[in-house]
């Protein structure tokens, strides 16, 4: 464990991280590259411009479970309405199918723009389970929390009563 580390944030980032997924459509298909209705101009925003490596999901069933490299694209044809990394999704990916993009946060709907007549969003509340946390290590369970530091000062997490 380090404990000289520094933590560098954006704090609503930091704080909402986990809260938000949005779900795109795959529109198109070719080779590695899928084509989604939504993108840098839509909730996709940080995906595209941020780099971000975000958790992602098919949302069908029966689905290969292989997975491959793909990169994403937006609906706009515009130069920079694509995400520069790679996301590992089943290989068997086609037009249609319905892609959950996680830890989107705040900023997924917020940032999103209505450029070129595109960015209908529908939001709903699901009571699935929340993407696995990127800030407790895999071995931890929810009874056994961290110390967290904040401003230097330690404080003791509750215990579950």
């Amino acid at each position: 464990v380090l404990e000289n580390a520094r933590l560098w944030a954006e704090p609503g980032r930091a704080l909402v991280a986990e809260a938000g997924s949005i779900v795109a459509r795959v529109d198109l298909r070719k080779g590695d590259a899928l084509y989604l209705n939504d993108g840098s101009y839509g909730n996709l925003f940080d995906a595209t411009h941020s780099n971000w490596p975000y958790p992602v999901k098919l949302l069908r069933d029966g689905a290969s479970s292989e997975l491959a490299p793909f990169r994403f694209f937006g609906p706009t044809c515009d130069s920079i309405d694509a995400a520069a990394g790679t996301f590992a999704l089943p290989a068997d990916i086609r037009e249609g199918d319905l892609i959950e993009i996680g830890q989107l946060g705040a900023y997924g709907a917020t940032m999103a723009t209505r450029f070129n007549g595109f960015g209908d969003t529908v939001t709903i509340q699901s009571k699935d389970a929340p993407w696995p946390s990127m800030f407790v290590e895999a071995a931890e369970t929810p009874a056994e929390p961290k110390v967290v530091q904040l401003a230097g000062r330690k404080r003791k997490p509750r215990r579950p009563r």
